[in-house]
């Protein structure tokens, strides 16, 4: 079970970048502007630095200017979606450790790769926090022609994140609790159930998910368990967990497998995965069945937080039509004798 959870996170660890931080490194890819990392979590103690890199390539057929400021973002608390802010106050991280270089352009050409050296530097009375940086790259086009500001457009801005702990050693402090777990009581056995999760993050750094959705029925012996994809949750926010069934999670290992044999025969590999974990993998799960009786157990483990419900099942729509029946039999009774007493007009 434990090589499952750990196969899950290795396979589907990509997938947080593209999804949780999408918006912004799908605005590079019109501008032909690569960002590497998309995210980074780095752990500084007070009084301590550090240097941490980015690298920017113009894979475009322009000259690009950059000008690289920082913000602070932060969470929309249900999908992970990153949402930026206007500036930033933390004064402790600089390009080349110079203040001045934020907001000063710098060119990069068509073809040319650039590595950044962004210094972290704390003084010794630095707060406990986790901060959430990201450095922005607006950038202007330049043309062949010239390269004056009456030739430039600007294109699109591109991002680098940085979730920051500020703390005295690399422990993990992240805690993880479930805030709600929605799914109704009394459902219609034709019909199913849907279910979802929201955890929140007690603790002072930011923490992936784990654990998992098991569903079981009575008198089956069986489970249907839902592994939870690895997300993270920033410190003191929440979100909706995603999972995937093991059973698509066995069938998404066999694709990884078969990976060199699926490009060898000129398929696009990526694409079938993407397109795979994206209709797989969600945050709202429908259980259903041809038909479903009697009690539904489900138990919702994250960490070491635990939670059960249950859910019924009865047939309520053959209960209404059975109900009904009787109902429009005796209206369609009723008419019938209506019409045949109806006197008959002659001189009609």
């Amino acid at each position: 079970m434990r090589r499952l959870i750990y196969n899950f996170s290795i396979i589907l660890a990509g997938m947080f970048f593209w999804l949780g931080f999408g918006g912004l490194v799908h605005a590079a890819s019109a501008l032909d502007l690569q960002v590497y990392p998309p995210v980074a979590y780095l752990s500084v103690k007070p009084g301590a630095g550090i240097n941490h890199q980015i690298k920017l390539k113009n894979d475009g057929l322009y000259t690009m200017e950059i000008t690289p400021v920082l913000v602070n973002f932060h969470s929309d608390d249900r999908l992970g979606r990153v949402v930026l802010e206007q500036k930033s106050d933390f004064a402790y991280m600089n390009l080349d450790g110079d203040a001045a270089k934020w907001g000063r352009n710098f060119i990069i050409k068509p073809g040319e790769e650039q590595t950044l050296n962004f210094v972290i530097a704390l003084p010794s009375d630095a707060k406990f926090e986790e901060r959430y940086l990201s450095v922005l790259f607006q950038a202007k086009q330049l043309s062949y022609a010239s390269a004056s500001a009456k030739d430039t457009v600007i294109s699109a801005v591109v991002a680098s994140n940085v979730v920051l702990f500020i703390a005295g050693d690399e422990q993990n402090r992240g805690e993880l609790t479930i805030e709600q777990f929605f799914l109704p009581k009394i459902v219609d056995s034709f019909l199913g159930f849907s279910f979802s999760a929201l955890v929140k993050n007690v603790g002072i750094n930011a923490t992936p998910i784990e654990g998992q959705i098991k569903i079981s029925h009575w008198p089956d012996q069986s489970s249907e368990i839902y592994k939870l994809y690895p997300d993270m949750v920033l410190a003191g926010g929440t979100r909706l967990v995603r999972a995937m069934s093991e059973a698509d999670l066995k069938e998404l290992e066999q694709m990884e497998a078969g990976k060199d044999v699926q490009i060898a025969a000129g398929n696009d590999y990526q694409a079938a995965k993407t397109k795979f974990i994206n209709e797989k993998l969600r945050n709202k799960f429908l259980y259903k069945k041809s038909f479903l009786i009697g009690a539904y157990d489900l138990e919702l483990k994250v960490g070491d937080d635990i939670l059960q419900k249950r859910v019924i099942a009865l047939p309520f729509s053959i209960l209404a039509i059975a109900i009904l029946l009787p109902i429009l039999y005796w209206i369609f009774l009723a008419l019938r004798k209506l019409l045949k007493n109806k006197p008959v007009d002659l001189k009609s």
